[in-house]
């Protein structure tokens, strides 16, 4: 068998360095790996600038900085597992879940307990704002819903 040499071309990765994306593709970094205490629940980014990242985990919420992912605050008022973290559409309010059947809502700045409801019978799984603002919505395990008023 003859065989014909094969000359020796450029590489994909060397010719793909002068391509107007490329410098676009360098911008991006490697992801932030963060340890939490216990099973993540709940992710939720703030709706304001700069979009802070709200993370349930284990008995607390922690909020994360949206420009550095460095770790800006942590609420710790639970007797059990937080769950389902969410932010009010201004911002400034967090509402949370617990496994003792509470649900709580949170000033955002001062991480202060503005209001506790109680009610349900089974741990609270599912908190959210309602789209009016001054109402919180929760659901249980006991298989119920409910709303509450914030004011």
């Amino acid at each position: 068998m003859d065989y014909k040499p094969v000359g020796v071309g450029k590489t994909v990765r060397n010719a793909r360095r002068g391509l107007p994306e490329a410098g676009y593709w360098k911008k991006f970094q490697s992801p932030v790996l963060v340890k939490e205490y216990g099973m993540v629940t709940s992710l939720e980014f703030s709706p304001i600038k700069p979009h802070d990242l709200l993370v349930t985990a284990a008995m607390r919420l922690q909020v994360y900085n949206g420009r550095t992912s460095q770790l800006k605050k942590a609420i710790t008022r639970f007797h059990g597992q937080a769950r389902s973290g969410s932010y009010r559409s201004d911002g400034k309010l967090i509402v949370a879940g617990d496994d003792t059947n509470i649900v709580q809502v949170f000033d955002g700045a001062s991480r202060s307990v503005l209001r506790t409801f109680k009610g349900h019978q089974d741990p609270v799984h599912v908190t959210r704002f309602l789209p009016n603002n001054v109402h919180v919505m929760s659901g249980s395990d006991d298989k119920t819903v409910q709303i509450w008023d914030i004011p």
